[in-house]
């Protein structure tokens, strides 16, 4: 039997293209997504958030008021880049992602998960144009942000930007919820009912997302970043941020 990776083609087929979104935004798929709170874990230390139903408000207040208009619309406007062939475009944006995220913690994650996810593609997808953008990354020309990568990615191997914005999402929330479920504790039939009912606020983010023009992105939840800043002063800490 071949190897694995000679049998995969460089291209993805359209009845692929949910398989390769689902795979790419699988928890198993090595980001290391699954080490970080995003300041979440502040809040729980300082219990702020203490159960399912804190949790499930402060959520959807980040998915609404920060995720979607920074980092989603991030993957919106790299998948558009990338379609177009516009690296520059794709530095200026990853710069952009970074200078929005406002504590150390928060673009050493967004970095280091951004790498990793690179990483993970090249070896086993291998895409080709996503190695320019890579060879800008090496080069010091920008950092090289996991929802940027993410976006370009979706774009070479020609997903719906749609489905590209709310697989994004939809990982990013299932990841915090799954970090919420070991600190808190909560219980796992919990947390999926959390996520199942994100669903609604899942399609309404894509949409924000999407129609998020690059002057309008940010967050505007100065409460998750001042939770970010404070995470590392924490006494104890299980995630990396």
């Amino acid at each position: 039997m071949a190897p694995i990776r000679e049998v995969i083609t460089m291209s993805i087929k359209p009845a692929e293209r949910l398989l390769f979104m689902l795979q790419v935004s699988n928890a198993s798929f090595p980001t290391g997504a699954f080490n970080h709170s995003y300041g979440f874990e502040t809040w729980i230390d300082s219990e702020l958030i203490n159960d399912g139903s804190s949790f499930e408000v402060a959520c959807r207040d980040w998915l609404t008021y920060s995720l979607a208009s920074a980092d989603g619309a991030a993957v919106a406007h790299a998948h558009r880049a990338m379609q177009a062939g516009d690296i520059d475009a794709l530095v200026s944006l990853d710069e952009l992602v970074g200078a929005l995220k406002l504590s150390r913690e928060a673009r050493e994650a967004s970095d280091k998960t951004g790498h990793a996810l690179l990483s993970a593609l090249r070896d086993v997808f291998e895409p080709q144009k996503l190695k320019v953008f890579e060879s800008a990354i090496k080069s010091g020309r920008c950092a090289g942000h996991q929802a940027v990568i993410f976006g370009a990615a979706a774009g070479e191997f020609d997903l719906p930007e749609k489905d590209a914005v709310l697989s994004f999402l939809q990982a990013a929330v299932s990841n915090l919820a799954g970090v919420a479920s070991r600190i808190i504790p909560l219980g796992q039939v919990e947390t999926q009912r959390i996520i199942l009912h994100a669903w609604p606020l899942l399609q309404q983010a894509t949409r924000q997302a999407r129609n998020t023009e690059l002057h309008e992105m940010g967050s505007s939840m100065t409460s998750i970043d001042i939770a970010s800043m404070k995470h590392e002063r924490l006494h104890t800490r299980l995630c990396m941020s």
